[in-house]
């Protein structure tokens, strides 16, 4: 772990420093990212699909089922065109030659692409169904430690989420250099994005030549039918995506003062025996943390809701703290509501402070300017981004949260 403090930075901006190291290791890795996204869609040209296993059963809601990725995600897969693509847990609290999920996919016929390091893999390492690993970092770095879990505040999540998201990002510009555009999903909030995702249960219009008459008989599948989408360069994707993460660290660096107060109020919280609460929208959370059946985690987590009627527990009550890393404009009657239990409440959204947001001592808001409704690529020819952004903000800014709490509870 990382001891070394440096006396003119906050504990967060120590973090995003180390952020932002990570962000070009990234960016050199970007060749190997690109090299790997490109072998995934050979396959997936060549007719095969696509299934996220739960090796981490953090990827799979991660990467299907939202804004950004890919809609026509198989639950398995078993043929040997078909690609399986999963992220792996902390080889420091599971041995991926004991996991289940992993040893069925070596079995198995689909060519296996992985979100870690290879070396991670142990004795599977060398195996030859695992055609590629994203690389990622040192479980062990990062800041402070609070009982057995070492470091707190890491840079883990961060990298398995950027990781996974360029591969991936690199794989569909794969397939639209090769004129196959995979369907991507549409954010739910955004107008008419409830039936334009419906709609693929069909076949589509083209836009090689001028529209034709609908046929309504065919599967969802992978591929749009007939879409032709201008090629993207090698390592666009990965370019804007890692453009929005130093966008991410900038944000936060500058409201380091707030971000200071927010860890102020959790450790007071904690040194009260008040509850600590968080949420975040971002699908990931807290799967991602590999919270043991029994631990002594030291913040509750809740479900990734937006809303803070269903997202605030009822019986939070004056004292306890809610650190709420929302999605959606925020509700103004549910924030009074809560605010006038005496619940510290912080809270950030794409959407921005409304109007009438309240002036309160209990509230505390601060921006991380990722994209409402969340995909942040933009693909010129298509009518919706790829790649959500939401898990990558909402990990750098709880990480550097979690340092300013620890900082001030003393924690090494």
């Amino acid at each position: 772990m990382i001891s070394e403090k440096a006396e003119a930075l906050s504990p967060s901006q120590r973090y995003l420093k180390l952020v932002r190291k990570h962000i070009e290791g990234i960016r050199e890795d970007m060749p190997h990212l690109i090299a790997t996204g490109e072998k995934m869609a050979g396959y997936l040209l060549n007719g095969g699909d696509i299934c996220t296993p739960a090796v981490n059963p953090f990827w799979p809601p991660e990467f299907g089922g939202r804004a950004g990725g890919i809609m026509c995600i198989k639950g398995n897969v078993d043929n040997s065109k078909d690609v399986a693509y999963f992220a792996l847990k902390d080889t420091r609290k599971s041995d991926p030659a004991k996991n289940e999920e992993l040893q069925k996919l070596i079995e198995g016929k689909a060519h296996l692409f992985v979100i870690g390091h290879r070396e991670d893999l142990g004795p599977l390492a060398d195996h030859p169904r695992i055609e590629a690993c994203t690389g990622g970092t040192d479980p062990e770095e990062g800041f402070y430690q609070y009982d057995e879990f070492a470091p707190l505040a890491n840079v883990r999540e961060f990298e398995q989420f950027v990781r996974g998201w360029i591969t991936t990002g690199e794989m569909i510009a794969a397939c639209i250099r090769a004129e196959k555009m995979p369907i991507v999903w549409m954010s739910v909030w955004l107008e008419g994005s409830l039936a334009r995702n419906a709609s693929f249960a069909h076949d589509e219009q083209s836009n090689y030549g001028e529209p034709y008459e609908y046929r309504w008989s065919s599967p969802l599948q992978l591929f749009h039918r007939n879409r032709f989408i201008p090629p993207l360069a090698p390592g666009y994707v990965a370019g804007e995506f890692l453009k929005g993460a130093a966008l991410f660290v900038d944000a936060l660096d500058k409201q380091s003062a707030i971000l200071n107060k927010a860890g102020q109020w959790m450790a007071d919280a904690f040194l009260a025996k008040k509850r600590i609460w968080a949420v975040a929208t971002g699908h990931s959370y807290p799967e991602i943390l590999e919270l043991p059946e029994k631990h002594n985690y030291p913040i509750e987590w809740g479900a990734p809701l937006s809303s803070i009627a269903r997202a605030m527990p009822d019986d939070l009550k004056k004292g306890d703290v809610a650190l709420h890393l929302g999605y959606a404009p925020i509700h103004l009657k549910n924030l009074k509501s809560l605010l006038k239990r005496g619940v510290n409440y912080i809270h950030t959204t794409p959407f921005g402070k409304r109007a009438e947001m309240p002036e309160s001592a209990n509230f505390l808001w601060f921006d991380l300017p990722w994209r409402p409704a969340d995909a942040w690529v933009d693909v010129p020819g298509y009518g919706v981004r790829i790649l959500p952004s939401s898990s990558t903000a909402h990990s750098i800014a709880y990480n550097a949260i979690l340092c300013e709490m620890a900082e001030q509870l003393g924690w090494k």
